[in-house]
């Protein structure tokens, strides 16, 4: 019981996650014409595949989501080929015992359904799951224990899938913009 309580409790923190920042950042886009309230996008044939063999694993705050997008696109060269999975904290629900079969679960579905071969692990400093940066008391302690929480989580995954290549970043928001770091 107190597994299905944990994975319901992290459902409702998602959900109200999402909420929150959607309700406080209102979207200056324009209300989207729907005929019948029904959208079509047309693919690329290549898109249309059954399969990819990357997996993005990141934390869902909103103000690290275009960087990470243009990141995992252009830097990383993945652009059509991963899946993503973003929850609340990232790595901190991987390496947590309490909340980490949660996240195992997504990840043996699609090493076993999407044949992942390589994960990719971005995890962010000033991280509301570690109560933000002001928790560690110093830059210094809060680049060492994400990184050894990314290393961490890069044992955990490769104890279980030992055929996957895992790559761990580390992004800070400055005021140039997003910075990624590998680790």
């Amino acid at each position: 019981m107190g597994k299905k309580l944990i994975a319901v409790c992290l459902s409702v923190v998602l959900l109200f996650t999402a909420f929150l920042g959607c309700a406080r950042n209102k979207s200056s886009l324009p209300e989207l014409p729907l005929h019948d309230r029904v959208s079509e996008i047309t693919l690329n044939p290549v898109d249309e595949r059954a399969d990819c063999d990357t997996l993005v694993f990141s934390c869902i705050d909103y103000r690290f989501a275009f960087a990470n997008q243009e990141f995992i696109n252009e830097t990383l060269g993945l652009k059509n080929n991963y899946n993503h999975i973003s929850v609340p904290g990232s790595i901190y629900n991987l390496v947590n015992p309490k909340t980490q079969e949660l996240i195992i679960g997504k990840v043996t579905n699609l090493v076993n359904f999407h044949l992942i071969k390589h994960v990719v692990i971005i995890a962010h400093k000033d991280c509301g799951a570690y109560g933000g940066s002001s928790a560690f008391g110093s830059k210094f302690a809060e680049q060492e224990y994400l990184s050894a929480d990314l290393r961490k989580a890069r044992d955990i995954l490769i104890e279980k899938y030992p055929i996957l290549k895992v790559d761990l970043y580390l992004e800070e928001l400055t005021p140039s913009g997003v910075v990624f770091e590998k680790v």
